[in-house]
């Protein structure tokens, strides 16, 4: 029989696991994921999280970088996002009938939307829905998202690279024009649309077990315990070349690596500073490391903070 899962969960890093899962266990009947996520960006499997998002501002919003281990492009999640996941086996899958199911559900608060081919759903031209789909052996998994409150002015900052300068061999996310249906229609919240989704579900897909409530303490998740791991995060992002640059205490210090796999491979370190530094000690001391800006900044900026006080 068909199942409905609710994620009493809001860590990420737990849901995008937990739903993995569901997809190992996938049957021959239809299963319905809902869940939502805290502040994070969702990247796919192949993209390269610096060429996808500003990877600083994520640190300092507690923003969680999330790489999923399905393929497309990346998203900003909060809770004002809903997720929505339809788990069978391939043979089974039907991708109107998953569409349908948005659609009423979106329709019961006399919202009209069609589907681009672009695998989005769009609201008076504008994106509010992002879906994808994916596959291993016999099971099938169809996923998106459905903007209901979302931090627009978040989703914009976060989405748009800092680096200077980036040659990257990952895969790019296409940017779309974006609207809430709470812009729409104001009396859509994240609960009401949950409960539409289910009701629509029941409606084109027939009868369905009871709603089973899943969370860290009743449903066992093992990619939990690898995905949120900066190996997973930052090691599985493709070849890439960056230069990037910030302001530490001692001037304007800048950074040119050669990456692979996430490992740093190369690495220069240059700053405008009128004090001389050698920073080869601390470029022998970063290669075969994970890239990650945030990190370095903070290495270099102690490593110069202790050389000033020598000079």
């Amino acid at each position: 029989m068909n199942r409905i899962y609710l994620s009493r969960e809001s860590d990420p890093y737990y849901n995008i696991a937990a739903e993995y899962q569901l997809f190992l266990e996938a049957k021959n009947d239809t299963y319905l994921f809902l869940w939502q996520n805290s502040p994070a960006v969702i990247f796919g499997r192949n993209q390269n999280i610096f060429a996808e998002a500003d990877t600083e501002y994520l640190k300092e919003n507690n923003i969680s970088p999330v790489r999923r281990f399905s393929g497309g492009g990346a998203v900003f999640q909060d809770l004002g996002n809903v997720n929505f996941t339809f788990i069978t086996k391939e043979k089974n899958a039907d991708t109107q009938k998953y569409l349908s199911v948005i659609k009423k559900a979106v329709a019961s608060f006399n919202v009209n939307c069609d589907f681009s081919g672009r695998n989005d759903l769009l609201c008076e031209g504008k994106k509010f829905s992002g879906h994808a789909y994916y596959t291993n052996d016999d099971n099938y998994l169809y996923h998106g998202t459905i903007m209901i409150n979302v931090n627009l002015d978040m989703l914009s900052k976060v989405l748009t690279p800092s680096v200077l300068k980036l040659n990257s061999k990952g895969i790019d996310s296409v940017r779309s024009r974006v609207v809430n249906l709470s812009q729409i229609n104001k009396d859509i919240t994240t609960t009401k649309i949950k409960k539409a989704i289910i009701e629509a579900f029941i409606e084109v897909f027939g009868k369905s077990e009871p709603t089973i409530n899943i969370d860290k303490e009743y449903f066992y998740a093992p990619l939990f315990q690898e995905i949120n791991k900066d190996k997973w995060i930052y090691g599985e992002s493709p070849q890439f070349n960056i230069m990037i640059e910030k302001k530490l205490c001692c001037g304007n210090v800048s950074i040119s690596a050669d990456v692979n796999d996430g490992i740093i491979r190369q690495i220069k370190i240059q700053t405008d500073s009128l004090n001389v530094f050698n920073f080869s000690a601390c470029e022998e001391h970063l290669i075969g490391n994970v890239f990650q800006e945030n990190i370095i900044f903070d290495y270099l900026d102690k490593v110069i903070h202790d050389n000033f006080k020598k000079i």
